[in-house]
């Protein structure tokens, strides 16, 4: 493997693995947000005010710049492999990441309608909403690893258990919080 090779997967990795982390964070601060305008008092002011600062921040300084040094990093191996791009494994994973860049900038539009009202989607459906980038995540990757469909196959099985080990744990959790 060339050197190049190897510093693109290098920025490939560094790229998702930040990207991931602050998709993450970042859809459970849209939790917390949402929530925050339920309180009808001071504190709640307060809190939209502070969430609506790390939102952005994380947004615009960490998960924006992650996502493009994840594209470069990707851009660069189909470059130096251009046979993958005539495998169909790779058709789909760039598919899936489309899909992820459309979440990216969905969540940029979730924090702009977080700044100036609750309305729109539930605290829960938040928690929900914060699973979809984890079932990419499988899918992606099970792709990328086996370098093949049979892969996909893998990663679609645990995918459908882990998306209703999700549902579930989720509804468990909005259930037990109801009783308090």
């Amino acid at each position: 493997m060339s050197s190049f090779y190897l510093f693109f997967k290098a920025l490939h990795i560094i790229g998702f693995v930040s990207w991931f982390a602050g998709l993450f964070y970042l859809v459970r601060l849209f939790v917390y947000h949402r929530e925050a305008w339920e309180l009808k008092n001071e504190t709640g002011t307060t809190l939209r005010a502070q969430y609506q600062i790390m939102e952005s921040r994380l947004y615009t300084i960490i998960q924006t710049p992650a996502m493009v040094l994840t594209l470069v990093g990707g851009i660069g191996m189909l470059v130096i492999n251009p046979s993958w791009l005539q495998q169909s494994w790779m058709h789909l994973k760039l598919a899936l990441v489309v899909a992820l860049i459309l979440y990216h900038f969905s969540c940029g539009k979730q924090i702009k309608k977080l700044a100036r009202q609750a309305g729109g989607i539930s605290s829960f459906g938040y928690r929900l909403y914060n699973e979809l980038p984890t079932l990419l995540l499988i899918a992606i990757v099970m792709l990328a690893v086996w370098k093949s469909l049979e892969g996909l196959y893998l990663g679609l099985a645990l995918l459908l258990a882990l998306g209703l080990l999700f549902f579930v744990v989720a509804k468990v959790y909005k259930r037990q919080r109801t009783k308090k």
